[in-house]
């Protein structure tokens, strides 16, 4: 693998990370409705998802999901209702409430990035289109680790630092301050990310 071949890899890695949606929401609303931390484990689960993603990619499995329609359907369902629940769950969960989970909310957090790595179909698809470009039939297993640890690795740190940005030079206040509007409209985002999933859905069954 040339430096040139993983670079433009890692690029296009960064543009699908920075693109917002179901992720950045969730990850902006725990660093501001909970702590930094939370945010940062948040990241963490997320780059690790997307490192569990991209190991299906490069073994194989991305193929027997596109090809097995029922298998695929089935995660689809699964993804959506998952982002709707998540979504629900911060329009009609009350500050009160959030507070009352705090000695659970760092797992909470970490399994909360993990699970919308995991679960959110767009990724899929994104990886089948990525992967596909860049795995080689003929590639060692050291070129393909590459692949997956920068994948899950530029995932994680483009998180994180959106993490640090919400919670500092003086964005945590200004957060802080309006942590119930960014709770619901995250929640909204996520409904509405749903739905159109679920439109997107029916029109392609």
């Amino acid at each position: 693998m040339t430096f040139i071949f993983w670079l433009q890899f890692a690029l296009v890695c960064i543009a699908g990370a920075m693109s917002p949606g179901p992720s950045l929401a969730l990850i902006i609303r725990n660093s501001v409705t909970i702590n930094r931390y939370a945010g940062i484990l948040t990241s963490i689960g997320h780059g690790i998802g997307m490192g569990v993603y991209a190991i299906f990619a490069v073994t194989g499995l991305i193929i027997i999901l596109t090809t097995n329609e029922i298998l695929f359907q089935f995660i689809q369902i699964i993804g959506i209702i998952f982002l709707l629940f998540i979504g629900f769950q911060f329009l009609f969960k009350k500050n009160q409430e959030i507070d009352h989970i705090n000695n659970k909310k760092h797992f909470n957090s970490f399994f909360q990035g993990f699970s919308i790595a995991i679960l959110n179909p767009k990724i899929l698809i994104w990886f089948s289109a990525v992967f596909s470009q860049f795995v080689k039939i003929d590639a060692s297993f050291f070129s393909h680790s590459i692949l997956v640890i920068t994948a899950s690795v530029i995932d994680g740190i483009w998180y994180v630092i959106v993490s640090v940005v919400a919670t500092s030079y003086g964005m945590g206040n200004f957060f802080q301050r309006r942590k119930k509007f960014i709770q619901k409209t995250s929640g909204i985002i996520l409904v509405l990310i749903g739905i159109l999933l679920i439109i997107d859905f029916f029109q392609n069954s």
